[in-house]
């Protein structure tokens, strides 16, 4: 340990005497180690990390399957789930849970808060306590019971101010009275993070025998040692069983059972997979750097090293002591890579999965200080040894000669730097390329609603109470009111409500029968279903292609309207035109009536940015009597400007309409695309920035390879210009050099990207994964860097004095 730490105070002392040198090997391992870091940290926490509940590995989310209606991850009906329950031999217990939300009201300014009703078995299959009070017991599991509710630690601290008497209190939620009989955690999380209460789930006998309403969802427990492919065949029996026994609602109707702990990380397990990959290219390259700038220094060091061996130390001295300098330099590097990994999780936060938001946590912890320190002595080692080996074979004779200090590297050394700058080249080409193809694909998903013009969008929530609003007349009187008022303020385009604005609800279908279509077995008819004011296309900009949009005299005393998108048109009356034609909700012997087709509007994706176009029809609010399931809840103003700056204006309208009606979800229309296609834009910019760190470091280690190389054959090129040679000559000697080197790390980086961006063909849009345009392009770009790389070394060595350089010896 002495040894060691002399070696280590040594080297600490030969890197002082070189700032210049040392800063820019710090700073060139602090950006490759911080970023792995960095990375490692964000994977560990939403892939590696177990859930904060009981055995997490046991607890599994339960789906239908209704891809033949374009859901495959399908939520279950009640009957559905109930018949699970009582039959399945695999799981310990299972538990359902649905969205709500509630008006509270009676203390405060009215608020909408995000809610579940859950099961009574809900939290006891987590294995979660609450942080005060109780969970829910068996018997309030009832529609007959007192009604409760168990709060947020969040809801609680900001709208009670932490009160400790909390639990016995009555709040009021859309006009009931709940007892609160508990407070979750301030890191308890299931699925959503917004959810501030939980009720009891308390469905009525006849609503658990509904087999045609799907809204449940199912999480299990599995019982110990079941594997997931045991729990897969005995969930899938039971439906097969259950589309045998029901045919009309379950015959097309499957189920699967997905671990909760990928269903919680999502689409991001290949994003963040592709991100550790491209970090550790940045690493490599980093690496590479640090051993071209170690070798070439090594060579500087040679008269030093000659004295020191002639002196009599033994070689393996000399190895230790030039490997103990890289691995401090690596650790410096390690360090400050620590502080590069803390700056950047402010951003990386926004590549957590929604569902993981209060679970996954960016820290440095013990685990992530052992991978940034084993990773900083890896790569010391590893890049430092090549270099030290080298410098410890000088030839004393020729070292101590006048000018020895200008050793050069030998033969296998210098294709041995090469091969590394031509695999920096080559690396920093693959990030370019992935980065390219991740760049393309989010312009498209943006760009496909630049017709919407989200940027003049303002939308708002107003979910009116089932029970106050009951009567559709005076729901609809709400809807014309607000409009009115809102239509009125100064700067206000159009207003519109609708059941959800796009992306915002990636459900709400209805089958449909197809007048004079005689049901056939295997064909489903199924559409989005939106109810919408007369003004909605022209606030929210989409286009009508055929016919009309709806109007004033669209009530419920005239004929039945709707109108559909070009995708059900095209998918439902293909090779003729849909205008005029009847369909009608549900099944032909229904008692609903039969809608006329009245026009047709431009396809939009609602289910997701990159989600194939559903089917969709929308129907007049005046006209949708009782169903209240998909009355408007979304408010669209269209602005001559800023549409944030109306938001106050148009609450306090709604608030003249009925002043105990909570505004929520106050966001533009922009506000609404970028938060869906936030993760893409973040992995992306990402990706970017490792993309353009490996070109300048790839770029640094071109040119750091022709100075060196310019510096070593200064003589050489005085005698060339002495005898006649022209700085062109120099000039494209240099460049030959050089660019050799640029361009093949080029090819072999082109070859790469061909084989591995197929590997991301599912992260594309609308782009593929060996577009000829983008390699073409990247590949120009990196070169053109590679020659300004090249050039600057090589202008340098056209201006040699042949004088000057005769005498360098």
């Amino acid at each position: 340990m002495e040894r060691l730490m002399k070696d280590v105070r040594f080297a600490i002392r030969i890197l002082v005497r070189k700032p210049g040198f040392t800063v820019v090997a710090v700073v060139i391992m602090a950006l490759g180690i911080g970023a792995n870091t960095a990375i490692f940290t964000l994977v560990r926490a939403v892939l590696l990390n177990p859930l904060p509940f009981h055995e997490p590995a046991r607890l599994m989310m339960v789906w239908e399957d209704a891809s033949f209606i374009g859901f495959p991850r399908n939520t279950p009906s009640p009957a559905n789930y109930a018949d699970w329950k009582a039959q399945n031999e695999v799981f310990e217990d299972m538990a359902a849970l649905d969205n709500r939300s509630f008006n509270l009201t009676g203390d405060g300014e009215p608020e909408k808060v995000s809610a579940y009703g859950v099961s009574a078995e809900f939290f006891p299959l987590l294995g979660v306590k609450p942080a005060l009070g109780r969970v829910f017991l068996p018997e309030e599991d009832n529609p007959a019971a007192s009604k409760v509710a168990v709060i947020s630690y969040k809801l609680w601290q900001n709208r009670y101010g932490g009160e400790p008497n909390i639990v016995g209190r009555d709040i009021l939620l859309t006009g009931t009275k709940h007892a609160v009989v508990g407070v979750m955690p301030a890191g308890f999380q299931f699925l959503e993070s917004h959810i501030g209460i939980w009720v009891p789930l308390a469905l009525p006998k006849e609503e658990m025998a509904r087999r045609d309403d799907h809204y449940l969802q199912v999480i299990a427990r599995t019982k110990p040692g079941v594997t997931l492919n045991q729990a897969q065949a005995n969930i899938k029996t039971i439906m097969a069983g259950i589309a045998h026994d029901h045919p009309d609602e379950a015959s097309e109707l499957g189920a699967y059972v997905v671990p909760l702990s990928q269903e919680l990380a999502g689409e991001t397990r290949r994003p963040l997979i592709l991100l550790l990959v491209a970090v550790g290219f940045v690493l490599l390259i980093a690496c590479a750097n640090l051993a071209n700038l170690l070798l070439s220094r090594a060579m500087g060091r040679s008269k030093e090293i000659a004295v020191r061996t002639a002196l009599g130390a033994r070689r393996s001295q000399l190895v230790r002591q030039l490997l103990t300098e890289s691995i401090v330099l690596s650790s410096a590097g390690g360090l400050a890579g620590i502080v590069v990994a803390l700056w950047s999780f402010a951003f990386l936060r926004q590549l957590i999965p929604p569902a993981l938001t209060l679970v996954a946590e960016l820290r440095i912890d013990p685990a992530v200080l052992a991978f940034t320190f084993g990773l900083s002595v890896l790569t010391g080692v590893l890049f430092g040894l090549v270099p030290a080996i080298q410098a410890s074979r000088t030839d004393l004779n020729e070292a101590l000669k006048q000018g020895g200090g200008r050793t050069t590297l030998s033969a296998g050394n210098r294709r041995l730097q090469s091969a590394m700058v031509i695999g920096e080249v080559a690396l920093a080409m693959v990030l370019l390329v992935g980065a390219g193809l991740l760049i393309q694909t989010f312009t498209r998903l943006r760009g496909q609603y630049s017709g919407m013009r989200a940027e003049n969008v303002l939308t708002l929530r107003t979910i009116l109470p089932e029970k106050k609003y009951e009567d559709p007349s005076r729901r609809a009187a709400f809807y014309e009111q607000v409009l009115e008022r809102a239509a009125a303020l100064p700067g206000v385009v159009a207003a519109g409500y609708t059941t959800s604005v796009p992306l915002e609800w990636k459900g709400g279908t209805n089958g449909v029968t197809i007048e004079g279509r005689p049901a056939e077995p295997g064909v489903i008819y199924d559409a989005n279903h939106r109810q919408i004011s007369a003004d909605y296309f022209k606030a929210i900009g989409i286009a009508l292609r055929e016919g009309r949009e709806f109007n004033d005299s669209d009530n419920a005393d005239s004929m039945p309207v709707a109108i559909i998108n070009e995708t059900m048109a095209r998918g439902y009356w293909p090779n003729e035109s849909a205008l005029g034609k009847r369909f009608k909700h549900g099944r032909a012997a229904s008692t609903r009536p039969w809608m006329t087709i009245v026009g047709i509007v431009a396809d939009v994706r609602q289910m997701g940015v990159d989600v194939p176009v559903k089917a969709e029809m929308y129907m007049p609010f005046r006209q949708a009597g009782s169903q209240y399931w998909y009355a408007p809840r979304d408010l669209v103003i269209r602005t001559l400007g800023n549409p944030t700056s109306l938001a106050a204006a148009v609450t306090a309208k709604v608030r003249e309409v009925d002043p105990d009606q909570p505004v929520s979800n106050i966001r533009t229309m922009e506000q609404v695309l970028g938060d869906e296609i936030q993760q893409r834009r973040t992995g992306t910019t990402l990706l970017g920035v490792f993309a353009a760190l490996a070109v300048m470091l790839a770029a640094l280690g071109i040119y750091g390879v022709l100075s060196y190389l310019v510096t070593q054959r200064t003589p050489e090129f005085g005698v060339r210009m002495a005898l006649g040679a022209r700085s062109g000559d120099i000039l494209r000697l240099v460049l030959k050099r050089g660019m050799s080197l640029a361009l093949a790390g080029v090819a072999i980086g082109l070859a790469a990207s061909f084989a591995l961006t197929r590997l991301m063909q599912s992260l594309l849009f609308e782009v593929s994964s060996s577009d000829p345009a983008t390699f073409a392009a990247l590949a120009l770009v990196l070169s053109g860097v590679a020659f300004a790389a090249c050039y600057i070394p090589a202008r340098r060595a056209t201006r040699v004095d042949p004088m000057v350089a005769l005498r360098y010896e």
